[in-house]
């Protein structure tokens, strides 16, 4: 019999800066991203609802100045988009060593980010604001004991539940 065991796995991207192989770049024709719908704050906005991008601007070779160069942000888009499948390839090497350990149907999995992203909505780049955009974080549950899968929850969860939930679904009392 195995002994339980946690794992936690963090992963830096898709945070800043865009950096990731080639060939996850090569999964998008960067013509074919869309650019947001709104380029800029609503009219009416407090000045305080957005930004300056400072964190964007303090990375090398970032432009200086709002809004950001097309092409430019174009190429951080399509960056955001490359990040993207390459954590999700590396999740998949995750769960493909717990298929070979014969760890898979036994293992409770939780996916969740630290917060939404912005490219370019209201002309801000990445968090730091109230806009839903920045509040919107995934937050996905697996457990091979669940009797149905694909359920999903409506309701407002907060990270602070993380814990008491992970214990519910191992079966143990809460600490």
């Amino acid at each position: 019999k195995r002994e339980p065991f946690f794992l936690a796995v963090g992963f830096l991207k898709p945070h800043l800066p865009f950096v990731a192989p080639k060939k996850y770049w090569d999964l998008y024709d960067p013509n074919q991203i869309a650019s947001p719908a709104i380029d800029h704050l609503p009219t009416g906005a407090p000045e305080f609802a957005g930004h300056n991008n400072s964190e964007l601007h303090n990375y090398p070779g970032v432009p200086q100045g709002d809004p950001l160069p097309a092409d430019f942000a174009r190429t951080l888009r399509h960056g955001y988009y490359a990040c993207i499948s390459y954590t999700d390839a590396q999740i998949g090497r995750l769960l493909d060593a717990l298929d070979k350990e014969d760890l898979a149907n036994n293992t409770v999995i939780v996916l969740w980010g630290d917060h939404g992203w912005q490219l370019g909505e209201h002309g801000l780049w990445h968090k730091h604001t109230n806009f839903e955009l920045a509040t919107r974080a995934p937050l996905i549950v697996s457990n091979p004991k669940q009797k149905a899968a694909g359920h999903k929850c409506d309701a407002t969860v907060e990270f602070v539940d993380v814990y008491p939930t992970l214990a519910d679904e191992i079966g143990r009392a809460h600490v």
